[in-house]
C-alpha cells in the first residue's frame, strides 16, 4: 500500500524562512526581477514537496519528490535495519510513527493519509516482530479513536 504524509514542519518552516529570505535579498542585491523569480522559484519548490511511504510484505519504501513528481530521496527499509517502531501523538489528536533505525537517520512518519496507514504499520512490524513502542499519549488516542 502507498500512503501520503503530510509535512507539517515543513509549511511552519516555510512560512517563517521565505519572507526572511526576500528581506535579506531584497535588502542585500536591491529589488529586482532575478531576486523575485528566485525567490518565486524557491517557494514552489518548498510548497511541492512531497513524500511518501508504501509498505510492502518484505521492505518499507520511504520517498520525497520535489515539483511533484522528481525523487530526490528514496530509501528502502529491510525489518533487519530497523531498531524499533515508536508510535506517538503529535499536535492536539494526531498520530505519528518514529522509525528508528540502526544506520542512518530516522524516519518521522507524521500525519499518514488515509489514518489507517499506521495500522498496516503495525501489521507490519508484528509481522516481521520488530520492538513497538507506544507512548501514553498515544494509546488515550487509540483508545478514544476505536470507538
Amino acid at each position: 500500500m502507498v500512503y501520503g504524509i503530510r509535512p507539517l514542519r515543513l509549511s511552519m518552516i516555510s512560512m517563517i524562512f521565505v519572507p526572511l529570505l526576500w528581506s535579506v535579498l531584497v535588502q542585500y542585491y536591491g529589488w529586482s526581477f532575478s531576486t523575485f523569480f528566485s525567490v518565486l522559484f524557491i517557494v514552489v519548490a518548498l510548497g511541492s514537496i512531497r513524500f511518501k511511504l508504501e509498505i510492502n510484505d518484505n521492505h518499507l519504501v520511504y520517498e520525497v519528490f520535489i515539483l511533484f513528481k522528481i525523487s530526490i530521496i528514496k530509501k528502502e527499509i529491510h525489518p533487519s535495519e530497523v531498531a524499533h517502531l515508536k508510535f506517538t501523538r503529535v499536535g492536539w489528536a494526531k498520530k505519528a510513527a518514529i522509525l528508528k533505525t540502526n544506520k542512518g537517520s530516522n524516519i518521522r512518519l507524521v500525519v499518514l493519509e488515509p489514518p489507517e496507514a499506521y495500522e498496516h504499520l503495525m501489521e507490519f512490524a508484528v509481522k516481521h516482530d520488530l520492538d513497538i513502542v507506544k507512548t501514553k499519549d498515544y494509546l488515550i488516542l487509540e483508545r478514544y479513536y476505536k470507538d
